[in-house]
C-alpha cells in the first residue's frame, strides 16, 4: 500500500508536469485557421485528460495511505494484545480465540482472584472480537483501493461529497442504492438516503451486526427534499431492565448519520420513499449485540405523509416471543409514534403528531438546494441513566408550524 501510495504520488506530479507544458505551450500561436482551431481543441481536451487522471490518481493515493496506516494500526493492536495475552500465560489461537492452559496455581487462588483473571481473559477476548471487525474493514478496503487502480470502482463516486467516509462505506451505499432505485446516488440528499439504505455497521461496538431497516412506497413530491428524523439517547450508557444499554454520547446534531441514533425514519418527497433504520442494541459490560425489527406504517394525503412506527429493544424480556412484544407495547416500552409530516416549502417548517417521552429525538429538513433547516428537537434530561425506565411509557406532542 505505501508503494502505491508513492506511484500514485509519482503520478500525480507527472500529469501536473504535462499540463503545465500543454497550458503553456507556445508552438501552435503562430497558426491560423482551421488547423490552428483544431490544435487548440485537441490540446484542450488532453489537458482535461490529464486533469480527469490526476484527480483519479488522487483519490486513490489517499485511499491507498489511510489503508496503510489502518494496517499499520492494526498490526500494533494486535501485538499489543498477544503481549497482554502472553503476560497471563495465554495465547491468540487461529481459530480466533484467547486461551490457553489452566493456571498451575488456579486451586491455591481466591475467589477473587479467579474472577479477576476470567474477567482479563473476557477483556482480551472482546478486544480480540473488536480487531477481527476492524481487520475485515481494513480488508475490505484493500480490495476497494484495488477495484479502484484497476478501474472496476467509479474513484469519481467513491466519496464525491467529502473524505470523511472510507471508500468501502461509499461502495456500499452506492450498492444499497441501486438495488432499490437502479441508479447511482447523484444528489447531496441521495447520498444521505444511501447511507441509511446501507444496513451494514461501521462502529466496532456494533459487532459488524447490520441493522434492521424498513422502506415503504409513497407518491413523488418533485422539490420536496428530505426529512430526517432520529431518536437517539444522549448518555454513553442507560439503565434499561434487565439490561444496561450503551447510548450514542451526543447531543443535536444536524450532521449525524444514520448509524448514529437508535432509530432513524428518512422521509424523501423526491425519491418517494420513506426509510426507517433501526440500529443494533449494545449491552454492558458484554459488549454483546442484538438488532430488533422496527415496524412502520405510511399514508398520504396530497403533500402529507403521515408515519406510524414502533422499535423495540431485542434485550427486553421474551422479544422474540408473543408475550413480550404484547407486554412491550401495552406497557409503552417501546420507541414509538406518529407524526405527519410535509415538505418544506421554505417559508416555515411543519410537523405534528406524538411521540415518546424517551429517547431524544431531532428533525431536519434538506432542500434539494443542500440548506438544512432544523424542524423540531426534544431533550429529556441527558444525566437520567433510567431514562427509558422513567419516560418510555409516555409521550408527548409534537406541533411545528401550521399544517
Amino acid at each position: 500500500m505505501r508503494e502505491v501510495f508513492h506511484q500514485t504520488q509519482a503520478n500525480i506530479a507527472n500529469c501536473d508536469t504535462t499540463i503545465t507544458r500543454f497550458t503553456n505551450l507556445s508552438l501552435f500561436d503562430t497558426w491560423s485557421g482551421r488547423t490552428a482551431e483544431a490544435s487548440k481543441d485537441s490540446i484542450s481536451e488532453t489537458i482535461k485528460d490529464f486533469t480527469a487522471h490526476r484527480d483519479q490518481a488522487a483519490t486513490i493515493s489517499l485511499a491507498a495511505k489511510q489503508a496503510a496506516d489502518d494496517i499499520d494500526s492494526v498490526k500494533a493492536k494486535l501485538a499489543g494484545l498477544r503481549a497482554d495475552a502472553e503476560a497471563l500465560g495465554l495465547a491468540v489461537q487461529p481459530n480466533g480465540t484467547v486461551d490457553g492452559p489452566t493456571p498451575a496455581l488456579w486451586p491455591t487462588w481466591t475467589s477473587a482472584e479467579q474472577s479477576d483473571y476470567l474477567f482479563k481473559k473476557q477483556d482480551l477476548q472482546d478486544r480480540l472480537d473488536n480487531l477481527l471487525i476492524e481487520a475485515g474493514r481494513v480488508d475490505d478496503d484493500l480490495a476497494a483501493v484495488i477495484d479502484g487502480a484497476d478501474g472496476d470502482l467509479p474513484v469519481t463516486d467513491v466519496d464525491p461529497l467529502n473524505n470523511t467516509s472510507s471508500i468501502t462505506r461509499k461502495r456500499n451505499q452506492i450498492e444499497a442504492f441501486r438495488d432499490e432505485f437502479g441508479t447511482e446516488p447523484k444528489t447531496a440528499n441521495d447520498w444521505k438516503l444511501a447511507e441509511i439504505l446501507d444496513t451494514n455497521t461501521y462502529n466496532p461496538v456494533n459487532r459488524g451486526l447490520d441493522s434492521s431497516v424498513v422502506v415503504k412506497p409513497i407518491d413523488k413530491v418533485p422539490g420536496g427534499g428530505l426529512q430526517r428524523i432520529n431518536a437517539f439517547i444522549p448518555r454513553e450508557s442507560v439503565n434499561n431492565i434487565p439490561h444496561q444499554n450503551r447510548g450514542d454520547a451526543r447531543g443535536f446534531d444536524a450532521g449525524a448519520g444514520p448509524e448514529d441514533s437508535r432509530v432513524s425514519i428518512y422521509v424523501d418527497y423526491d425519491r418517494g420513499v420513506v426509510v426507517m433504520r433501526q440500529n443494533p442494541s449494545v449491552e454492558i459490560p458484554s459488549g454483546a449485540a442484538k438488532v430488533g425489527t422496527p415496524t412502520m406504517g405510511v399514508a398520504q394525503d396530497g403533500d402529507r405523509v403521515q408515519v406510524t412506527f414502533e422499535a423495540k429493544d431485542p434485550y427486553m424480556p421474551f422479544y422474540d416471543q408473543k408475550v413480550g412484544q404484547w407486554v412491550s407495547s401495552t406497557a409503552g416500552t417501546s420507541v414509538r409514534g406518529t407524526l405527519i409530516t410535509e415538505p418544506f416549502d421554505g417559508a416555515a417548517p411543519a410537523l405534528e403528531g406524538q411521540v415518546t417521552n424517551y429517547p431524544a429525538w431531532e428533525v431536519y429538513n434538506d432542500s434539494n438546494s443542500g440548506t438544512t433547516t432544523p424542524v423540531y428537537q426534544f431533550m429529556p434530561d441527558p444525566s437520567d441513566p433510567w431514562g427509558p425506565v422513567k419516560h418510555l411509557p409516555g409521550h408527548h406532542e409534537v406541533s411545528v408550524g401550521s399544517n
